[in-house]
Parts: C-alpha cells; structure tokens; sequence
C-alpha cells in the first residue's frame, strides 16, 4: 500500500493535469449517463440505448455488491499525503468508474463493430481509470479489478444476450414486467448478500478522520442508496422498453429540429422526476427505489409516449 500511496503523490505532483482528470472522470459518472443514454434512445436508437441501459444498471448494481463484500478503503482515507481531488463515500474496491467504462463503452464499441471505435473504447477506459488514481479516490488494484470485472460482464452479456432475449420475447407482457421485477430484487438481494457477508466489520476511526479532515464529510460506505438505484433502474428501464415493444416502437429518425425538441423535453421530464424526488428519496430506502424505477421509465416508455403524442417522432410497427 505505501507503494501505491507513493504512486498517486507522484501523479498529483503535476496539478495541471486535474481538470482533464476530471473531465475524463466525469465520464464514468451516473451523471454524464443520465444525459447521455436519453439522447440515444430517443434520438438515435432505442434498441441500442436499451442495451446500453442494461448493461450500465447491471454492472452498477454488481460494483455496489463487490464495494461492500470487499470493503476496501480510498487512498485519502489511508493516507492524508493523498489530495482528496474527488470524494467518494462508497469502499473503494473495485472502482466503478473502470468497471462501468469497460462494461459500458465496451458493448458501444462492439455494436459499432468497429476496431477503430474498440480501439477508441480501450484508451477511454485505460484514461478513465488512470484518472481515479490522480485524483486519489483509487489504489491502482481498485481500478485493475475494475476493467477486469467491467471485461469480464462484458463478456457474459455479449454470450448470454441472444439467448434470454429471444426466449423473454416470447413471453407475455406482464410475465415480462414481473421478471423485470424479480430481476431487479435479485440485484439488490445480491447487494444485501455481500453486506452480510461482511457484517462483523467496521469502519476504522482513522478512516473517518482522514477523509473528515480532508473533505468534511462523514463516511457511510455501506450505505445501499447506490443498490437501490441500480435495482430501481432496472426495472424501470426494463419494464418501460417492454411495454414500447408491445405497443410499438419509437421512431428515432426525423429532421435535427424534432430531435432536439425530444431531447430537451424528455430530459425536462428526467430533471422533474429525478431531482423532484432527490430530498424524498434520501429519507427512505423504498422511495430511493421508486425515484430511479420511475425516471428510467420515464426514458423508456413515457417520454417516447409524449413524443408521439406531440407529433415530434413517428410510431413504429408493432414488434
């Protein structure tokens, strides 16, 4: 560990890189998803943003499961010669930034099926994790088990996604909401599972104490507001692409004009239901849950409802 805390002081003795380390940090964020995945599914493909979505709400909620089975401490709280240039409150192993740029960018690449979009993938990833380190929320073993994690969903989907995708579509539409459903409890029971594993430990005070002097805030790692998002996510997104599936598709072709009304009113919607419930869902778990079911659906099924009805996208056939 003294080794890695050694590495990431040298990495923060050049501070003139911090805003591109932030910048590229900034892309593994849950954020910088919820403004990019709309635009996708609304304006360029819904098949492909709902790809996108799963990926990104499963490889989510499996980091969180990982975060609390291994409870891994941040740079900073270890060590206050580490600059805390981000703040984190979750463990640290393994890093959800790496995990997700691999998982997620990954699948973009391949259905681009490009080698210079997976060429393109690989550094962002590679930069993306090295960012983690700079800015001192990371030791380099939290980003490496990351990509290694992201890779390793990647693959599984990439090999299973055929498969349960032709057989779930052969299902009725309210077997397939209630295996959204299911799915959704088993990624925050897979969660609940690893916090029990892990019951008998607790946070050290000098972990507190650090990260307190440096970012004045207190620690509360085993939190499971980021397991409740990516299980509500889920099924929101899941439940609503069905649902559009059955009633027909939308159509994300149409002049720039109409695609930029879709994109501005859908995420008018998001930013009410996401930032409306934000003070409601930080009181309780439940609502924690309904807030992320709810906006993913928004995405899913409502907005292209209201698209429709505006006259800014066409309908599909049904499918």
């Amino acid at each position: 560990m003294d080794m890695d805390v050694s590495l990431i002081v040298f990495l923060q003795s050049y501070p003139g890189l911090l805003p591109l380390m932030k910048l590229l940090s900034l892309l593994g964020t849950k954020e910088f998803f919820l403004l990019l995945l709309p635009a996708i599914y609304w304006c360029c493909s819904a098949a492909l943003g709902f790809r996108l979505g799963l990926m990104l709400t499963v490889s989510y909620g499996i980091n969180a499961f990982f975060k609390v089975l291994w409870h891994s401490p941040r740079p900073y709280w270890v060590s206050r010669e580490v600059l805390a240039w981000s703040h984190e409150g979750s463990f640290g192993l393994p890093s959800g930034h790496a995990q997700i740029a691999a998982s997620f960018w990954g699948l973009l690449a391949c259905c681009m099926h490009s080698r210079r979009a997976l060429a393109a993938a690989a550094l962002l990833t590679l930069f993306i994790g090295i960012s983690r380190i700079y800015l001192g929320v990371h030791f380099p073993l939290d980003v490496l088990s990351g990509w290694a994690i992201g890779a390793g969903i990647l693959i599984v989907f990439l090999f299973c996604e055929n498969a349960i995708g032709e057989r779930l579509c052969r299902q009725g539409l309210m077997t397939q909401i209630a295996i959204s459903f299911a799915a959704s409890l088993a990624l925050f029971l897979l969660f609940a599972l690893g916090r029990s594993a892990s019951a008998g430990f607790h946070i050290p005070d000098i972990w507190q104490a650090n990260a307190f002097a440096q970012t004045a805030l207190s620690l509360d790692p085993g939190s499971a507001k980021d397991a409740l998002s990516a299980a509500g996510m889920l099924l929101g997104i899941s439940s609503g692409y069905a649902i559009m599936k059955k009633k027909g598709c939308i159509s994300t072709g149409g002049p720039a004009r109409k695609k930029a009304l879709r994109y501005l009113l859908g995420m008018a919607g998001l930013f009410v239901i996401w930032y409306g419930l934000e003070s409601f869902a930080a009181e309780a778990y439940v609502l924690r849950y309904l807030q992320s079911a709810l906006a993913c659906f928004w995405v899913s099924f409502l907005a292209p409802l209201c698209f429709i009805k505006a006259h800014l996208a066409e309908k599909e056939a049904e499918s």
